[in-house]
């Protein structure tokens, strides 16, 4: 299988091309999870509206999982990459074993702390004591599940930071498929399997992942890599570690304040009931759908600018970031385009109320007005990260979250009541694309080209 893991090849030749062939990988697996998310939430809310709230906020403890992944995943990736585009391969080996150590780790840590806090944290969060049952019973599956999940992210970084986007989008359709399939066997009880119900899904999320990571060490060591693995010689070095958190701890941190703006949001719409809140999981449920083709974009972006910006290459860095931000403006803009002229149609996918049915509705037109701007978000911050830069991620993130999004979602709340929340999220991601742009072109300027900022 040819892949693109010769560190020379992402340094020369057309940059579209090469952004495409990376990214498109990337978008099929998003894709296949994605769907994921639809079916797995489809068969749960079969179980009722209850459980379409209780999984959807069982989502935002999930995401905290997600971002500690994907987000040291990145620091993995942009330090891997970095090092390769140095000609520093021994680093980069090194740093391939230090991540699977952190995966572990860092999985044990979640999970401990997790079982210990989900109860009171949910009725913090508003959850009645009906939808409380049901969101433990799914969370207490996942943290168990941590360690593994992690370890598989971590790995699919590894492959990515090498240049190769082909292994890890096998590894995420192996645990998708396999993961669609034991759904409806799990949760209803069908053939031989127990009814488990939202354990059930949970279960099935949990075993995926672990036939994906069984293949994914099954490829590790038999794939030709630009760098060998070797654990003979391995020795525990807190530099790496700290030169692969200085981009993952700022991107996990970042997206875990993601989730925790998510929960704001639900706290906002508190007063609304639940069946607002049911809304909102649909809401942020096709707002990754729309967004997702620009996550393939992102990570190409992440992986090429941190080959060439450890080769020196900053005009070619420049470009990659304004070629990558313009293809998935155009992938976003589409999707948004579709989401607004059909509403109705996807929100009674999930709806299972005519209430929620027409309340979903609007919120989906109203949202999808800021959906195709977060394009500029996805695409500086993956700079900021191939370059190394984790602090200005955070405080892009930071900005667009708790300074624009939450803020006037709150405001149109008590403006507009409850369509002013959606205007108000819509709103903050129109503005952030704004200082985003402005963002890049000066930190690029004055932290990049000076030289400032090096590469390893």
């Amino acid at each position: 299988m040819r892949t693109t893991s010769d560190p020379s090849a992402l340094q020369t030749g057309p940059i579209v091309p090469q952004m495409l062939k990376l990214a498109a990988p990337m978008i099929v697996a998003f894709a296949f999870s994605t769907s994921y998310n639809f079916v797995d939430r489809y068969f749960v809310s079969r179980l009722g509206d209850l459980a379409t709230a209780a999984v959807g906020m069982a989502f935002l403890v999930q995401l905290v999982l997600i971002s500690l992944g994907s987000g040291i995943g990145a620091g993995v990736n942009s330090f891997i990459s970095r090092n390769l585009g140095a000609g520093k391969q021994e680093e980069a080996m090194k740093a391939t074993i230090h991540a699977w150590l952190m995966a572990v780790g860092i999985g044990l840590l979640f999970g401990g702390i997790g079982l210990l806090v989900q109860r009171p944290l949910f009725r913090a969060l508003g959850a009645s004591e009906p939808v409380l049952a049901l969101i433990t019973d799914y969370l207490t599956i996942i943290f168990l599940f941590a360690p593994l999940m992690l370890l598989l992210m971590f790995t699919n970084s590894v492959f990515q930071g090498w240049g190769n986007t082909i292994f890890p989008m096998i590894f995420m359709l192996t645990g998708t498929i396999s993961n669609l399939v034991l759904d409806p066997l799990l949760i209803f009880g069908l053939g031989p399997f127990p009814r488990m119900e939202m354990q059930g899904a949970a279960l099935a999320t949990g075993l995926g992942r672990v036939l994906a990571l069984g293949i994914a060490v099954v490829v590790l060591f038999v794939y030709r890599k630009p760098t060998r693995v070797r654990f003979s010689t391995f020795q525990f070095d807190w530099r790496i570690v700290s030169g692969i958190l200085k981009v993952g701890f700022p991107s996990s941190l970042s997206q875990i304040l993601t989730t925790l703006a998510m929960s704001i949001i639900f706290l906002i719409l508190k007063p609304y009931g639940p069946k607002a809140k049911a809304v909102y999981t649909i809401v942020f449920t096709y707002e990754v759908v729309v967004f997702l083709p620009a996550i393939g974009v992102s990570q190409a972006i992440i992986i090429m600018t941190g080959h060439n910006f450890g080769a020196c290459l900053l005009d070619r860095v420049r470009k990659i970031y304004w070629s990558g931000t313009m293809i998935a403006l155009g992938m976003m803009g589409t999707s948004s385009v579709i989401v607004f002229l059909f509403p109705h149609f996807f929100a009674g996918i999930f709806a299972r109320s005519r209430e929620v049915h027409q309340m979903a509705t609007v919120a989906l037109r109203i949202s999808a007005v800021g959906f195709a701007f977060i394009s500029f978000y996805l695409c500086s911050v993956a700079s900021f990260q191939g370059l190394g830069l984790g602090r200005q991620y955070l405080l892009a993130n930071l900005t667009r979250l708790y300074v624009l999004e939450a803020p006037f979602a709150f405001l149109g709340s008590h403006w507009l009541g409850l369509n002013g929340v959606w205007a108000g999220m819509a709103v903050g991601n129109i503005l952030s694309a704004l200082l985003l742009i402005l963002w890049y072109l000066v930190i690029f300027q004055r932290q990049i080209v000076t030289g400032r900022v090096q590469a390893v």
